[in-house]
C-alpha cells in the first residue's frame, strides 16, 4: 500500500484533482511571460535565420539544464520527494482552469460578447477582439482540443519516463507558448523548440484523436481524419478533425494572430458549430483522458488483487 501511494499514476491523480478544485492560473502566465522576456533579449530582426533556430533551443537548455539539476537536489533533500512530482505537475497542467475558464466564455458569448473575449484572450494566441459569436465558438473548441491534449501528452511522459521527461516537455510547452513560431518574428527563434514539441506529442495527440472515436459520430470523425493531415502539426490536425467531425460541427478556417489574416484548412463539417456542439465537444475531451487514467489504474490495481 505505501507503494502505491507513491506510484506515479497516484501522484498524476492528486495532481489532476488539485489542478481541477485550485487551477495555478496565475503561475502559469507569469512562466509564459518570464520565457518570452528572455527570447525577446535575443531574438532581434537583425540577426541570422541560422543564429536564431540556435539561440532558441540554446535558451531552452539554458533553462532546462539549471532546472534539472535543481530538481534533482531537491528531490535528494526533501523529506517527501513524492509531493514535489505533485506540485510540478499541478503547476504544468491546463485542465483546471480551462474547464472553468472555457465553459464560463461559452455562456457569456450570447450577451456578454466583450466579457467572453476577455475570458479567453489569455489562452489562445489568435486576436479575441475581432471574433464574432461563432468565432468565438470555434476558437473555444480548438483551444480546449490543444490544450488538453497538451496535458495528456505531459500526463504520458510522466508515466513513461518520469519526473525528468515531464519536466522538459512541460519547459517545451511553454517555450512554445513564449515563442510561437505561427509569428513572423518569432519564427526562427521558435523553430526548434516547435520541432521538438511536436515530436514529443505525435502519438499522444494520435492516442486522444483514436479515444475520440469510440463517442457517438463515430462515422463522421472517421472521415473527417483525413483532412488532419493537411494541418501544420498532423497530429493536431487530426485532433482537431476528429473532435469537429464527431459533433458535426467544422472548425479551421481564418483567424487573426496579427493585424493581418491568416487561413487554415477547414476540418469537420461545415456545418457551423453551436453552442450544444461546443459544450459536447468539451464533455468528449474531458472525459477522454479519463478514460485512460481508467485503465491504467484497472491495469494497476488487478494484479495487487490477485498477489
Amino acid at each position: 500500500m505505501a507503494h502505491l501511494l507513491e506510484h506515479s499514476l497516484t501522484l498524476l491523480t492528486l495532481a489532476l484533482l488539485l489542478s481541477l478544485l485550485q487551477p495555478a492560473d496565475r503561475l502559469q502566465p507569469l512562466l509564459t511571460a518570464g520565457l518570452a522576456r528572455l527570447g525577446r533579449r535575443l531574438n532581434k530582426s537583425g540577426y541570422g535565420q541560422g543564429y536564431l533556430r540556435a539561440a532558441g533551443v540554446g535558451l531552452w537548455l539554458v533553462v532546462l539544464l539549471p532546472l534539472l539539476a535543481a530538481w534533482w537536489a531537491l528531490a535528494e533533500l526533501a523529506p517527501w520527494p513524492a509531493l514535489l512530482d505533485v506540485l510540478l505537475l499541478w503547476a504544468c497542467l491546463d485542465a483546471g482552469r480551462l474547464t472553468r475558464r472555457l465553459p464560463q466564455t461559452l455562456r457569456q458569448i450570447p450577451e456578454q460578447r466583450h466579457l467572453a473575449r476577455l475570458t479567453l484572450a489569455p489562452l489562445c494566441l489568435r486576436q479575441t477582439d475581432p471574433l464574432s459569436e461563432l468565432g468565438l465558438r470555434k476558437a473555444v473548441a480548438e483551444v480546449a482540443v490543444l490544450r488538453l491534449a497538451g496535458d495528456f501528452t505531459l500526463a504520458c511522459w510522466y508515466l513513461v519516463g518520469g519526473i525528468y521527461a515531464a519536466l522538459g516537455f512541460a519547459l517545451l510547452r511553454l517555450a512554445v507558448q513564449a515563442w510561437p513560431a505561427k509569428l513572423a518574428n518569432w519564427r526562427a527563434f521558435g523553430s526548434l523548440p516547435s520541432a521538438l514539441y511536436r515530436a514529443m506529442a505525435w502519438l499522444p495527440f494520435h492516442l486522444l484523436a483514436l479515444t475520440l472515436l469510440i463517442y457517438p459520430g463515430s462515422r463522421r470523425a472517421l472521415a473527417a481524419w483525413s483532412r488532419g493531415g493537411l494541418w501544420a502539426f498532423p497530429a493536431a490536425g487530426r485532433a482537431l478533425a476528429v473532435a469537429a467531425g464527431g459533433v458535426d460541427a467544422g472548425l479551421g478556417g481564418p483567424r487573426r494572430y496579427t493585424q493581418a489574416t491568416d487561413y487554415y484548412p477547414k476540418l469537420g463539417s461545415g456545418n457551423p458549430i453551436g453552442f450544444a456542439q461546443a459544450h459536447s465537444l468539451l464533455l468528449r475531451l474531458s472525459l477522454a483522458p479519463l478514460f485512460w487514467l481508467s485503465l491504467a489504474w484497472t491495469l494497476t490495481l488487478v494484479p495487487l488483487f490477485y498477489d
